[in-house]
């Protein structure tokens, strides 16, 4: 969360000077949307809100279309919820907020608190996708030694393919672990945050627009998911190539999210000590 309260920080302080050319009734309304979507958008190619969903629409078998709906409103949720505590702690708090948090970074114990959490977290990325030849070889011995070559399409079958019944379980702890691995890297949805605290901070206008940009985050994997029930062979193809790709670096994207999370994190705490 240290990482998450810094940028909000930094998007809020820049939404204060957008917030001259974005406050100007229906038309800043619409261009404050209009930014809203461009950002959504770029968090749309994220790991949980389109990787997942791809690989989830190309499991063996019938698609289960209503278990990816699950999953993505799960997804957009969970975004949502966060999104709106965190506005509403911008809205009451958040001068507040910063002060008491530039205070406590300060102070020798959190940071390092934080070096710690971001060593954690680079040694746990590079544990799951090792840079050198003999770490590479012992992750294999690991994963022969637990079976776990084919476990993540065990799992994906288990949610949302043939063997899918009783199968809600894994998929929303599939959809809340990705929020929750996700969230403190999603930076234009934190600068998005921002930006809306600082325009719009009126209800209900400001929780409709949280509430839009989580909508539009899912919705290029609900366009995939459209292509691929009533367009089935068109798509196929292309979703396959895309599958098979992320079935391969499924760990090494985990890893990068994580190694830069801990290398953000790092960078932040020594400079602070």
């Amino acid at each position: 969360m240290t990482g998450l309260h810094a940028v909000a920080a930094s998007a809020v302080g820049g939404a204060d000077v957008a917030a001259d050319w974005l406050d100007g009734g229906p038309e800043g309304t619409l261009a404050l949307l209009g930014v809203l979507m461009v950002l959504a958008l770029i968090d749309s190619t994220s790991f949980g809100t389109l990787l997942i969903p791809v690989w989830l629409l190309m499991a063996p078998g019938r698609l289960h279309a209503g278990r990816v709906l699950v999953y993505l409103g799960v997804v957009a949720g969970a975004y949502a919820v966060i999104g709106l505590l965190l506005l509403a702690g911008l809205a009451l708090f958040g001068n507040e907020l910063f002060a008491w948090f530039a205070q406590a970074r300060e102070s020798q114990a959190f940071l390092l608190g934080q070096a710690a959490l971001a060593a954690g977290l680079i040694w746990y990325s590079l544990r799951l996708d090792p840079m050198t030849k003999a770490g590479k070889a012992k992750k294999r011995k690991r994963e022969a030694a637990r079976r776990s070559a084919d476990r993540v399409s065990r799992f994906r079958n288990r949610a949302v393919g043939e063997g899918a019944q009783g199968g809600v379980v894994p998929l929303l702890a599939l959809a809340l672990a990705a929020v929750g691995m996700e969230i403190a890297t999603l930076l234009p949805y934190l600068a998005g945050i921002g930006l809306v605290a600082a325009t719009a901070p009126e209800l209900p206008g400001s929780a409709l627009m949280i509430l839009f940009y989580c909508a539009v985050m899912i919705m290029p994997a609900v366009v995939l998911l459209a292509g691929r029930i009533v367009a089935h062979r068109l798509v196929e193809g292309p979703l396959s190539r895309l599958e098979g790709f992320l079935s391969r670096h499924a760990h090494g994207t985990i890893a990068l999210i994580l190694f830069l999370l801990g290398l953000f994190l790092g960078l932040n705490a020594l400079e602070g000590l």
